[in-house]
């Protein structure tokens, strides 16, 4: 099972307030073609500030937006308040079993220990969900 510093997860709070001025969001129509039909909540792991937050709760979704940084973790609760907010990685995610309908990650996947955060993702999903 590979390791990864836990500090490469955390490389960007320093400049979180930048990150958030000049990183540009995701076509709407993008998020919309990733999230499977009647699906009500989802994942945004290594949310970051939110790029992939904002566009999936403009879709009516509940969102639960799991970052491991407190710096972006807290620009991503001030431009998105209803987004469910929550301090962890993706090896350990802080979601019930079976209890979201999809699991995204917009550009985080290689911050994650893989085979941990796989084995996560399947215990969060609901029967039929989608990662």
């Amino acid at each position: 099972m590979e390791e990864l510093d836990p500090r490469r997860a955390r490389t960007f709070g320093a400049r979180a307030e930048d990150y958030e001025r000049w990183r540009p969001s995701y076509p709407p129509d993008a998020v919309a073609w990733l999230v499977p039909p009647g699906a009500a909540r989802v994942a945004d792991v290594g949310a970051g500030t939110g790029k992939l937050t904002g566009p999936l709760l403009a879709l009516g979704l509940e969102v639960v937006a799991v970052e491991p940084d407190p710096a972006m973790l807290a620009v991503l609760s001030r431009e998105h308040p209803a987004a469910v907010p929550q301090l962890a990685g993706a090896e350990a995610l802080p979601i019930p079993d079976a209890s979201v309908d999809a699991v995204l990650a917009g550009q985080a996947w290689h911050w994650f220990s893989h085979e941990r955060a796989l084995a996560e993702v399947r215990r969060v999903l609901r029967p039929g969900g989608s990662a």
